[in-house]
Formats: C-alpha cells, structure tokens, sequence
C-alpha cells in the first residue's frame, strides 16, 4: 500500500493529565485575530467566544491519539510536542506562525501532545470552526470585507465597479468542451461524440495520447478519437476534453501578465497531477474528476488578469493585482462555473478551497481532495512553515481514521506521482 497509515496504539496509551480549566476573562483581540481560522471572524464574535485556559507541566499529556477531540484547542504559552504512533512528530512553540493554527479541531486526535516546558492551552467550543469556516466574507457585495491593503486601490474599485455592473469579461469554455458537455447531455453514440472532437485537432490528439497513457493503457495502443472515446468512456472523455481545453484560456497577449497567467496554469497543473493521485488513493473521489477539479480550482483568476490587460499598467501594482487574485478568485471562479452549467459539485471547489479549515459537515468531497492536494503541493517550498499541521484539517480527517505525518505524505505522493507523470505531461504544451 502506498500510503503508510499511523494506526493507534491503546494498549500502550499514557494517561492524560486532567488539570482544572479556568475560565478566562479576555483574551486581547489582537491575539484572537491571530489565530487561524477564527481570526476572520468580527470583532465582536471573537470577543464573545467563551474561552478556558489550562496548565501543563512538562511531560504532561496534553491529549493522547485516538481520544476524540472535544472543543478547539490552541497553544498560548510554551512549547509542546506532537508524537505519532511511530515516534515521529514535531514541536509547536509559543509565538510562532505554527501556533496560530489549532492543535485539534474535530474527530479524533492523530497525534497525541505531551507539554515540552511549562505550558498552557486555552479550549473555545468546535462550533466556533464550523462557524469560521463559511465563506461569509464578500468583498464584491459588502465594503467591510475587503482585505486592509486593498482598500483605496483603484484597481480593485474598478474591477469591483465593473463586476457588479457586469461588465467583465467572463472567459467562455472552448467551443469543442461545450457541444461535447451539451451533447452528452443526451443519448449519442461514440461516433456522435468523434465528430465533435475532430473539429479540433488538437484536443482529439491529445486525447488519443493520455488514452495510451499508463492510466487507461490496454493491450493494444490505439491511434484514433473512436478508439481513445471507446477505452476511456463518455464521461472521463468529457472531464478529459474540458481539463485539455481549459490551457488555452490561460494565456495573455501581455508579457508580464502571460507571465502570471503561466505561473497560474502550472499550479493548476501541479495540483491536479496531485488531486488525482489522492482521489486514486482514497478511492472515494472519481480521478479524473479530481484531475479536472485541480485545474480548475484557480479559475477565477482569471477575469482579474484580463481586466488587468485592458488597463493601464501604470494605473495599478503587481502587489495590487496579485492580491486582488487571493482575495477575489474564489468567489469570481464559482461565479464562472455557474456560468458554464457544472455541477454543484465543481462550483464550489474554487470558493470552498481558499480556507484550510473549511467544513460543511460531509463526508469526503471533491474540494477536500483538491485541499489536500494544495496543502500538499506546497510541502517542501518555502511555505512549508507557514502551513497548517496536517492532521487538524477537516479535510484529512475524512480520510478514515488514520493519520500520515506531513513527510511520509510527502514521499508517497511523489512516489505516486512518478506514476502518472506521463499523463500529466500533455496539459504543459
């Protein structure tokens, strides 16, 4: 099995330490603004979030792997220890960015944390992460919502303007994508379906040759749409046939936003390689829907960078548009997918992928995958340190109940990947 899972160990399970919680008057809300992802919450919810606080001795249990995780828990002071079943783990510290993502949310404990130093952990209830969580933030609806360093741009006014006036440029699916997606619709037949993609060379070829990839290899290579539709299917040749025409809207007739828009597509790509070696190891997601969803997830970006292209570019800052890009594609990009007619499923990858903690309480879901593989592809970049711990993410936990440590994730998903790869290649020309 590719993925090692960290299964617990009760018969050898340490006795948690139970000192007495106490009731804290206030926290200040710049400490509470900290905290991800709670911090986005109003002023006035976080200040009347009840809190406790407990202390811990070195060597205290803190909670132990397997227990279930009752109320959210952060790190206020000192430094703790997170030990796997195997021994391997890592160190919180106090102050420190890794201490503003909780040490638990829900389900159960994946690691259990013992306190290195004098310690204290401060409890707030789990349903202030469910709370936290909604994408309840539009900056394109509600003024309070838009980020500090983008108020008093006149850019992102302008984009804002031209959004609720709808005046933007939505990008359109190519021509091919959309009669196959009609068309399918209905009951057609392999050669109904050859006709359409023969209108473009190039995505048919490209189809014949991920067909022949190591995924759908057979017996026998085959060489043209009839056969390549015939081995992979109706529905994989309609997630195939999008996921090979969304690279050509990625491109800029402006150098330095083609730039972008290519720094974009590749991410795109990355993550998808990677949402469809997890939706292949979990075996609960369809790949090549998590391929899709991948490449998708960033669309939104897309009209800002066009919008940028009809502007002056003395008129705005990369710092500005880049910015505009985090705070905006998520909501830009399930307005897109509504526009194109996807299912609910894919509309709400783009908004639903931008918090690591978001939730609604579902089983394993297409955004969880395309979480997981963005939380993945930054492991080992300079991110690395900024990322949340693995086994706090709603999403991982939806993975049964078994946790990886971030590096054996790390190994197995390049381990995986060196398995597609050739079938990857087609979407970088």
């Amino acid at each position: 099995m590719i993925w090692k899972f960290l299964k617990k160990s009760p018969d050898k399970t340490p006795t948690e330490s139970s000192p007495t919680p106490a009731a804290v008057n206030q926290l200040p809300l710049s400490y509470l603004q900290k905290l991800i992802p709670l911090g986005d919450l109003p002023a006035a919810d976080l200040l009347a979030i009840p809190v406790t606080m407990r202390n811990f001795n070195p060597g205290d249990i803190i909670f132990n792997r397997g227990a279930e995780a009752e109320q959210l828990s952060y790190l206020y002071t000192g430094n703790v220890y997170l030990e796997a079943n195997n021994g391997a783990g890592y160190t919180v510290e106090a102050d420190t960015f890794k201490a503003c993502y909780p040490l638990a949310t829900s389900g159960e404990h994946a690691f259990s944390a013992i306190a290195k130093s004098p310690t204290q952990i401060i409890y707030m209830p789990l349903s202030n992460l469910q709370h936290s969580s909604k994408p309840v933030n539009n900056p394109l609806i509600n003024p309070k919502s838009i980020p500090p360093q983008l108020r008093n741009s006149f850019f992102f006014d302008s984009f804002c303007d031209a959004f609720r006036a709808d005046n933007l440029h939505v990008p359109s699916l190519p021509d091919v994508a959309l009669r196959l997606r009609s068309a399918l619709q209905k009951d057609i037949s392999i050669a109904d379906a050859v006709k359409i993609l023969n209108l473009d060379p190039v995505i048919s070829s490209k189809l014949i040759q991920v067909a022949n990839s190591p995924i759908y290899r057979g017996s026998n290579p085959i060489t043209s749409s009839h056969d390549a539709v015939n081995r992979l299917g109706f529905k994989t040749t309609q997630n195939l046939v999008t996921s090979i025409s969304l690279h050509q809207l990625f491109r800029s007739r402006n150098r330095q936003l083609n730039n972008i828009i290519q720094t974009l597509w590749k991410q795109s790509i990355q993550i998808a390689s990677l949402s469809h070696t997890l939706a292949g190891l979990t075996r609960k997601v369809n790949a090549d829907e998590a391929l899709l969803a991948g490449l998708i997830h960033n669309i939104g970006a897309l009209p800002i960078v066009t919008f940028a292209e009809s502007m002056d570019m003395s008129r705005y800052t990369e710092e500005e548009l880049q910015a505009s890009i985090v705070c905006l594609q998520g909501l830009l990009g399930t307005h897109i997918l509504k526009k194109w007619h996807f299912p609910d499923s894919f509309q709400q990858i783009p908004v639903n992928t931008t918090n690591w903690y978001f939730d609604d309480g579902q089983g394993l879901q297409l955004y969880d995958v395309v979480l997981l593989a963005k939380f993945h592809s930054q492991l080992g970049g300079t991110n690395t340190q900024k990322l949340p711990p693995l086994n706090t993410l709603p999403a991982f936990q939806k993975l049964d109940d078994s946790a990886l440590t971030p590096d054996m994730s790390l190994k197995a998903l390049q381990d995986a990947k060196q398995q597609i790869a050739e079938a990857i290649n087609f979407f970088r020309t």
